[in-house]
């Protein structure tokens, strides 16, 4: 009889340690909520391989091929505390199963089938749990769990008129928050008339005091003084300085730059005329 392959997504690639990570980093980043892990584990004379069983939202099933590894000193063992690490932050239901080799180079073909699935259900899992061992043995030793999430825009938050900008700031970041700087004058300088006025001086006179040409209607008067001041202050802190310095190429500083740019966007877009 014909084995029924199981209805399961496959990602990562056995053996291979960074790529299995990647895996789960993408899955989180991309908004999927883990409701049950399940560690399927080889166990070898010496050491011990791992792939991971996720269960996320309508019971979609989606396996990590076995590039997870402990037992011994590596980048397997490492890249097994980190997703430990990480998933552990998004669900406590986390098990560990121990199958056979069969099993596990099933999953490194990714043909799994229904029987496979029936069988993992039945087994019972390790207890005590040793997984919290592995997860303990590198916690965020060196480094913020985070800091290998991907570093980019969120483009979903962004004012719709930095969309065409913030396109362009893979390729270079310098030139896409400095346009970001200038189209934020621009529009100000347009609405205001404030023709022959720019950088501070220009939102001083846009936005600052009881006789500004703009305001926020629905702040009080502390809220509308601190609007004023954000975007006097972001241009003295950071346009001004960035205007007069070579790029610096620090991506995740461009990127929190780039996006105080866009609290400027969405501020403006709220005024209204005095």
């Amino acid at each position: 009889m014909k084995a029924k392959f199981a209805i399961l997504q496959y990602a990562g690639e056995s053996g291979i340690t960074q790529i299995c990570k990647d895996a789960v980093i993408q899955l989180i980043y991309a908004g999927e909520k883990i409701y049950k892990v399940k560690i399927l584990t080889f166990e070898e004379t010496h050491s011990k391989a791992h792939a991971l069983l996720l269960t996320i939202e309508y019971d979609i099933q989606i396996v990590i091929k076995g590039g997870f590894a402990s037992g011994y000193n590596g980048e397997g063992p490492k890249g097994y505390a980190f997703v430990l690490n990480l998933l552990r932050q998004y669900t406590d239901n986390i098990n560990e199963y121990i199958v056979s080799k069969s099993i596990f180079e099933r999953i490194s073909s990714s043909s799994l089938t229904v029987k496979d699935l029936e069988y993992i259900e039945s087994i019972e899992r390790v207890r005590p749990a040793r997984w919290y061992d592995s997860a303990y043995l590198y916690k965020e030793r060196e480094h913020n769990t985070f800091s290998e999430f991907p570093l980019t825009i969120p483009m979903a938050l962004l004012d719709t008129r930095l969309i065409e900008i913030a396109l362009e700031f893979k390729t270079n970041p310098d030139d896409s928050i400095m346009s970001g700087y200038r189209k934020i004058e621009s529009i100000v300088r347009h609405r205001t008339g404030l023709d022959h006025e720019s950088s501070t001086k220009l939102f001083a006179k846009a936005f600052q005091g009881d006789d500004s040409i703009l305001c926020w209607d629905k702040l009080d008067s502390g809220e509308s003084k601190g609007g004023a001041s954000l975007f006097i202050s972001v241009f003295m802190a950071y346009r001004n300085n960035r205007a007069h310095q070579e790029p610096r190429y620090n991506l995740s500083g461009d990127i929190r730059e780039f996006m105080l740019i866009n609290q400027l966007f969405i501020l403006e877009s709220e005024a209204v005329e005095r």
